[in-house]
């Protein structure tokens, strides 16, 4: 089934004119966030978001907590680790490893992209379906997110990314880091529609999702690659997942 997936893929995006991406590439180095409509064809879409919501809806934890090493920012949503869904899952694990959308990314990126080498990274399942559901302030572990928008409320609901480019993750002092970002920076905000997804450089983009105003739904799946100086950056650490995976990662779960 893999090796289907990926050839539709393959030959999918290898319709789509150069231009294209080309513009795509501009507005990534530009502003370090940039939407794709047209990652998958339509059938895969389709296949991907029943996926989802089939996984929501078996395996879905709800995660209510704050983290200390992005400042004590709130999570509130529900979730679906990466094990469960490589486990249960068949169109979500074969767009992580597909060479072809790897390749299409490093494009808009104008360098090599890379599998994460912590696989408790590599894709997980979030869910804000309450009012006040949140993935708060925080920059991730890994240069690049794709993030794919299953699900997305209404514009006025919250739900929005909001997001700060070109800053750093000061694990020493997280809280200091953000209030001062927060106060002398100005926030962006945008908002994705459902069937789209867009590439972040997510660990140089303080971002968050905004909290919903109404018990409405926010459903994504987030991947994360690498870039050629995060496989030897000893610095990186994974405190944020740890905290939220604790008893699914099977490591910290043993100790």
């Amino acid at each position: 089934m893999q090796s289907l997936i990926h050839a539709s893929i393959s030959d999918h995006l290898g319709q789509l004119p150069e231009q294209f991406l080309k513009l795509l590439s501009a507005e990534f180095s530009s502003s370090h966030i940039v939407a794709i409509t047209d990652l998958l064809p339509s059938h895969l879409k389709t296949a991907f978001h029943e996926e989802a919501a089939r996984l929501l809806q078996q395996d879905a934890k709800r995660r209510d907590l704050t983290i200390d090493s992005t400042g004590g920012t709130p999570r509130h949503y529900q979730s679906v680790g990466r094990d469960v869904i490589k486990e249960h899952g068949t169109v979500i694990p074969a767009v992580f490893t597909s060479p072809d959308i790897l390749a299409f990314l490093a494009q808009i990126a104008d360098e090599p992209l890379h599998r994460v080498p912590y696989e408790p990274e590599e894709y997980i399942l979030n869910s804000q379906n309450q009012t006040g559901d949140t993935h708060g302030w925080h920059w991730d572990d890994y240069t690049y997110a794709l993030i794919w928008i299953v699900e997305a409320p209404d514009p006025l609901s919250g739900g929005r990314i909001e997001y700060v480019p070109q800053t750093q993750w000061d694990k020493d002092a997280p809280r200091d880091a953000l209030n001062s970002i927060l106060q002398t920076r100005e926030v962006r905000s945008r908002y994705v529609e459902a069937g789209t997804c867009y590439l972040m450089k997510a660990s140089t983009t303080l971002h968050r999702i905004a909290p919903l105003t109404s018990n409405t739904r926010r459903t994504v799946v987030v991947y994360t690659f690498a870039s050629e100086a995060d496989l030897s950056d000893e610095a990186i650490s994974h405190e944020t997942m740890e905290a939220i995976y604790n008893a699914e990662i099977p490591t910290i779960a043993a100790e």
